[in-house]
């Protein structure tokens, strides 16, 4: 069997307009093709407050190593950026998804993430009085994107990755790096 392994870590968030602190929910989403052999497909960061350059550090370990027997449903790593306020009550800030890369080596990426816009008066003072934000019921629309192009979304900060790709017995089938 193929064999793809993944590790690096979730580095920053940056640009997110929150003051309060911001944490990451992360989940790596694969095809039925693949099996995780170890590690964990899912997690969440630490909380950190944002410095003077609007960059919050995590530095969140990631490590993941799967088996697959074809590239169908090449993993992607899905993201939700939360806020946590002074009276522990938390909102989701920011939602996001990226392909793993396919070429194996160090890879850092920025993952753009976006929440649904408030589309009424009522809405847009709830968030401005009360706090919280518009949240997806089904999150599947974050990774698949069958019905994206329908939400009016609002674009927020970005998520940053430093990882690095390790393939092995991928020329089994037919995937060639030269």
């Amino acid at each position: 069997m193929a064999e793809f392994h993944f590790f690096g870590q979730i580095t920053s968030a940056s640009n997110f307009s929150e003051t309060h602190s911001l944490f990451c929910r992360y989940s790596l989403q694969a095809g039925p093709n693949w099996t995780l052999v170890s590690g964990f497909s899912e997690g969440q960061t630490a909380c950190g407050k944002a410095d003077y350059k609007k960059r919050v550090i995590w530095a969140q370990h990631i490590d993941l190593h799967y088996v697959s027997r074809g590239m169908q449903g090449w993993p992607k790593l899905i993201v939700q950026v939360s806020c946590l306020d002074e009276i522990g009550r938390s909102w989701v800030v920011g939602y996001g998804s990226s392909s793993i890369p396919a070429v194996p080596g160090f890879h850092s990426i920025e993952i753009p993430c976006w929440v649904p816009a408030a589309t009424t008066i009522t809405d847009k003072l709830r968030q401005d009085f009360i706090g919280g934000s518009n949240q997806l019921t089904d999150t599947d629309i974050i990774y698949l994107g069958s019905d994206r192009s329908k939400l009016n979304t609002q674009s927020k900060g970005t998520v940053n990755l430093d990882i690095y790709v390790l393939l092995r017995n991928f020329a089994k089938f037919g995937v060639e790096y030269k």
